[in-house]
């Protein structure tokens, strides 16, 4: 199970479960999806299982694996990168109806809202054994994860750009530049609006920070 996350709390319980502990004003609306998600794509794809839930608090399994985002660091990105864009294929292919409720938003595709090597977890062959963290999951666009998944790269490991091409390989097309950059500053000013929401000012000016500076990018990988 990750330890990189920001939004929620997460401890180990001993060796085979995880307790994520929901923070913020909307912690239960995330609860509520996470555990939507989880439940409906169990027999689809590598998700933890849930073990028990409370009140802004749920354990489940510890899944095996290395962090994407160590992976990458580690030299290991192209590999890393290939598995991020096929994983996202097979979750878009799935119907929208296997997460009960529905999820909100109007798009057509389940989007998993922060998807990327952040969130994934990989063997020694670098075959993914877990993709985690759907709370901001919604029904949305096709090019918002594949999107973010290339901002993560960009913002956070820009000495490997250059993997983002595999990342589009995995997926099996490259849409355009200025409709991926677009919905990359439009999730930066989500995070933004959510920050303000919650009274985070500080955090608030990170997410405007980063907007600006992919607003200044130009695709080179």
């Amino acid at each position: 199970m990750s330890t990189h996350g920001y939004t929620n709390d997460t401890v180990f319980l001993g060796s085979a479960l995880v307790r994520k502990s929901y923070r913020g004003s909307d912690a239960a609306a995330r609860q509520s999806t996470e555990l939507a998600c989880l439940g409906g794509l169990a027999d689809h794809l590598p998700v933890p299982v849930v073990a028990a839930v409370a009140d802004r608090m749920t354990d489940m399994q510890r899944l095996p694996g290395q962090h994407g985002q160590d992976l990458i660091d580690d030299g290991r990105g192209s590999d890393v990168m290939h598995e991020v864009g096929a994983l996202l294929q097979r979750l878009q292919a799935l119907p929208l109806d296997l997460v009960q409720p529905p999820l909100p938003g109007g798009g057509d595709v389940l989007v998993h809202g922060d998807y990327g090597a952040q969130n994934m977890l990989f063997d020694d062959r670098c075959q993914v054994t877990g993709l985690l963290d759907w709370e901001f999951a919604h029904r949305g666009h096709a090019i918002e994860d594949l999107a973010w998944a290339e901002w993560i790269v960009r913002m956070h490991h820009p000495r490997h750009v250059d993997t983002v091409s595999e990342l589009f390989a995995g997926y099996g097309q490259r849409p355009p530049w200025r409709h991926r950059q677009a919905l990359m500053m439009e999730r930066c000013r989500q995070l933004r609006d959510r920050c303000l929401a919650q009274g985070l000012s500080e955090a608030a000016d990170a997410w405007a920070s980063r907007s600006r500076i992919t607003a200044a990018w130009r695709e080179s990988a």
